[in-house]
């Protein structure tokens, strides 16, 4: 990892020198410190074809005028290596965290398995929480941008942010405002994906993650219908929203 101050081009010097010694660049992650005013990139390279010790790079790019630390991460097991060093993941300033299939396999299918049609009612009312939160938060970020009217919270933040930390691909295929109704689509969606084959619509925190956000941007308790499945055989996950009768 490398800190330096926010001065141009240091990353390419850095770059510059580890290409000098034939290291080959696998994985680039870079932040900007907002508090501090600093650089921070996480580099990880093979050196199977460099003859010069990785201590000695380190020594090389410390030597940069700009640059205030390099931490070298060690590498505990031989063809295994993670990032330790970069800070805890954040998400517009809250907390993040990654999870890979097989752990959210057990979040959406697990709970089906043990507690049946009570372990579906139990995600959709859990995504029905977390939409109204993030909503709430959006709201938040719209005034800061000046977005203003649900129809562009929704459409330039919601479907994007769904999209972005790995919900599934959202696209908006119809929206109406005075009678708001909707139909959204949504692509390789993470609760589908790995879900059994089935004969039925099997979103449920999904489902709940629309309503409960767009009832808090519409003002209007919406009712939202899976009618489209992926794990039925559908291309895509398609959901109509109207307000509730």
């Amino acid at each position: 990892m490398v800190v330096a101050e926010d001065e141009d081009r240091v990353m390419r010097k850095v770059l510059d020198i580890c290409s000098t010694y034939n290291a080959k660049l696998i994985y680039l992650n870079f932040m900007l410190d907002w508090k501090k005013g600093d650089k921070v990139f996480t580099l990880f390279y093979d050196l199977t074809g460099c003859d010069t010790p990785l201590e000695k790079i380190a020594e090389e790019v410390k030597a940069l005028k700009a640059v205030k630390e390099v931490v070298e991460i060690d590498q505990k097991v031989k063809g295994f290596i993670v990032d330790t060093t970069s800070s805890i993941l954040t998400l517009g300033g809250l907390r993040g965290v990654f999870m890979r299939a097989p752990l959210w396999l057990n979040l959406v299918q697990k709970v089906r398995e043990k507690f049946g049609s009570a372990g579906e009612a139990f995600l959709y009312h859990t995504g029905l929480d977390m939409g109204v939160s993030g909503a709430k938060e959006h709201l938040k970020v719209a005034e800061a941008l000046g977005l203003k009217g649900p129809e562009q919270i929704i459409t330039l933040l919601g479907a994007s942010i769904f999209s972005t930390v790995g919900l599934g691909s959202m696209k908006i295929e119809k929206y109406t405002l005075n009678q708001p109704h909707l139909l959204i689509s949504v692509y390789r969606s993470f609760e589908c994906e790995v879900a059994p084959a089935t004969s039925k619509p099997y979103s449920q925190l999904i489902r709940g993650i629309i309503a409960g956000y767009l009832t808090h941007v519409l003002n209007k308790k919406m009712r939202v219908e899976e009618v489209e499945c992926f794990a039925k055989g559908d291309p895509r996950c398609r959901f109509e929203c109207k307000p509730e009768e």
